[in-house]
């Protein structure tokens, strides 16, 4: 046999084993049913065609044998709260992790980190910002204590026991009673100690302090870690264990792996992680996608994305009684000359000058705004509170017909040898 007829036999018989592929080896051409569309596999799987027939196998995220495919709840405690260290929320074939008020979400799309709320316009406190895990804290300079609002610091006093005194002893929030004492109240998250001044933190307010879980007890919060992480010995901060660490844990190798393969699917989503999410001010992630907020005193623009500062004084005055001014995120009250700004930071109150001690050297009158001092007769007033005695003899010698003497708030009228002062007590007749 000649090399041409060898070459022309081998090419006959791959073809013929080709048609046989095709037609399932009784001559009649195999159907597409996944092109065609004739396939019933779920609208939650894919079509993989075979010869003969074909295959339905779920899409990720989804578990079932093809023809009926469900939803993979990845939150469920069977995948470790889909590896999420705060809040898991589970959408149709996929999952999305949430954090707290006071965190973010880090690279990972999974852990959360605290955010830092000092950076941006000072947390909003007029003098001092003190961050701290998952939330932050105003303070004031010595000499002023920190006002209802939290935010803006008032001069103490040292008169009277009201919440003007520096020494009401509250921590949080002082409110004057009826009875002119005082009563102490704690911010949202706290809780009043037994002394009735000092405030207790729980998990309410940012997290208790926690980056991961925090649960409360007598002795206050209590925090713990996501199963992939270590306490660290702050007691607060979570850090991610050693590959040993994983392996002698309680959760074998694979679990971990598996997790990490979903994981990393995740991460392909649009998440807070990566650019803020676009967010000009606070990022959130939902079930939806990202979610833009502003801080108080910031309002969403049309774009979802930019924060504006509002202007509280175009509306009401910002509920100042006398003036307003607008500042970046906030605004502040004042009062006119001779009133007091009260501690809800926007009532005035008229200032009494004349229950200060030595306002007027004599009479005292007070009036909104306002006072002014009067002399007794025979002194005159030297700028606006002292008197000073006038001299009478100097003004048209007293009226005195002879001589005239100056005392301390009057005078008197004198007549030389042989003669006596007329009852007008100015003139001088003969005796």
């Amino acid at each position: 046999m000649g090399t041409g007829d060898f070459a022309r036999r081998l090419c006959l018989t791959l073809a013929i084993l080709q048609l046989d592929r095709l037609t399932g080896g009784n001559g009649v051409p195999d159907a597409d049913e996944c092109t065609e569309g004739t396939d019933d596999c779920h609208i939650d799987a894919i079509c993989q065609n075979t010869p003969k027939s074909f295959k339905c196998i779920c899409k990720p995220g989804y578990k079932g044998e093809g023809k009926q495919c469900e939803d993979i709840d990845e939150c469920e405690n069977d995948f470790y709260n889909g590896g999420c260290v705060h809040e898991c929320i589970n959408i149709p074939g996929n999952y999305r992790c949430m954090c707290y008020d006071g965190f973010m979400l880090a690279e990972d799309g999974h852990n959360c980190l605290d955010v830092d709320e000092c950076l941006d316009n000072n947390g909003g406190c007029q003098q001092i910002c003190v961050n701290t895990m998952g939330s932050y804290e105003c303070q004031c300079k010595e000499g002023f204590f920190l006002s209802d609002n939290q935010h803006t610091c008032i001069h103490r006093s040292n008169e009277g026991m009201n919440c003007m005194n520096k020494d009401h002893g509250c921590e949080h929030i002082c409110r004057e009673t009826p009875k002119g004492g005082v009563a102490c109240e704690c911010r949202p998250g706290f809780e009043l100690a037994k002394n009735q001044k000092d405030c207790k933190l729980t998990c309410n307010y940012g997290n208790g302090g926690c980056q991961h879980t925090c649960d409360d007890t007598d002795s206050g919060p209590v925090c713990g870690c996501h199963q992939k992480y270590a306490l660290h010995s702050d007691g607060r901060t979570c850090i991610e264990k050693d590959e040993a660490a994983i392996e002698s844990s309680e959760f074998n190798a694979t679990s971990v792996a598996d997790v990490d393969k979903r994981v990393k699917r995740r991460l392909l989503m649009e998440t807070c992680a990566v650019n803020n999410g676009g967010c000009d001010r606070t990022c959130k992630d939902t079930a939806t996608g990202v979610r833009c907020s502003c801080p108080v005193g910031f309002t969403l623009q049309p774009d979802g994305k930019t924060c504006k500062d509002i202007d509280e004084c175009l509306m009401n005055n910002g509920g100042c009684d006398h003036f307003c001014r607008n500042t970046v995120g906030s605004f502040e009250c004042s009062c006119q000359k001779g009133y007091k700004l009260l501690t809800n930071e926007r009532t005035c109150q008229d200032i009494d000058e004349c229950s200060f001690e030595r306002t007027c050297d004599h009479t005292c009158i007070n009036y909104p705004g306002s006072f002014e001092c009067l002399c007794h007769k025979g002194y005159t007033l030297y700028g606006m509170t002292h008197c000073g005695d006038v001299d009478e003899c100097s003004i048209n010698h007293g009226s005195c017909d002879y001589g005239c003497l100056n005392t301390v708030g009057t005078y008197e009228c004198l007549c030389p040898p042989g003669r006596k002062l007329h009852w007008n007590k100015k003139d001088c007749v003969g005796k």
